[in-house]
């Protein structure tokens, strides 16, 4: 392998390391303090300091998005969005991007599963149309669009309720974050590639 690719492939590890350490955590504060202990431990074996290592993996993931740019397979403006997303980046703060990216996945299959559509049926279809362009398409609103959405998420939050494993108003909260991210997301255009 060359020089970039075990370059590539060490930061890459850096960065499973630490969202691993995020993920395996229970509490918040010890969450942190275990994916910073993983932090020094790889940069002391790379002989750097944290701030080394993260700058490092910062320009390495900056490189890789202008290589991405000039080669045409991402636009300019969503290049700028990725070098802000970088530099805004927190390596140990991971575990939040992740659930929000469980629960769109989940709102996205329920709103196939209304649509009558499965993934590959799916994918084929959203370049250049939203979510509520295709319910509207097959003449269902984009209301019962996003109820379909969010339902079976609901009842799990409403069902963890029951079981005592989550509280009325943490369910509550769940519940609203869930049906904006239902709305960003039937309203979304999806880009043409």
């Amino acid at each position: 392998m060359n020089r970039n690719a075990v370059v590539a492939f060490m930061a890459s590890g850096t960065l499973l390391i630490g969202g691993g350490a995020a993920l395996a955590a229970s509490g918040d504060g010890d969450r942190s303090a275990r994916c910073d202990e993983r932090l020094a431990k790889a940069a002391e074996k790379r002989g750097v300091s944290v701030e080394q290592l993260r700058a490092d993996i910062q320009a390495r993931l900056l490189a890789r998005i202008d290589a991405a740019q000039k080669a045409g397979r991402v636009s300019s403006e969503r290049a700028a969005k990725l070098r802000e997303r970088v530099a805004d980046a927190n390596l140990c703060g991971g575990r939040k991007h992740v659930q929000a990216r469980f629960a769109a996945r989940g709102l996205v299959k329920a709103a196939a599963a209304f649509l009558g559509l499965d993934r590959a049926e799916l994918r084929a279809q959203l370049p250049g149309n939203s979510l509520a362009v295709l319910a509207e398409k097959q003449g269902k609103s984009a209301a019962s669009l996003k109820a379909a959405m969010v339902a079976p998420a609901k009842a799990r939050l409403e069902m963890a309720v029951t079981d005592g494993k989550i509280t009325q108003a943490r369910a509550t909260m769940a519940a609203e974050r869930l049906d904006k991210l239902a709305d960003r997301l039937a309203t979304k255009v999806f880009p043409t590639r």
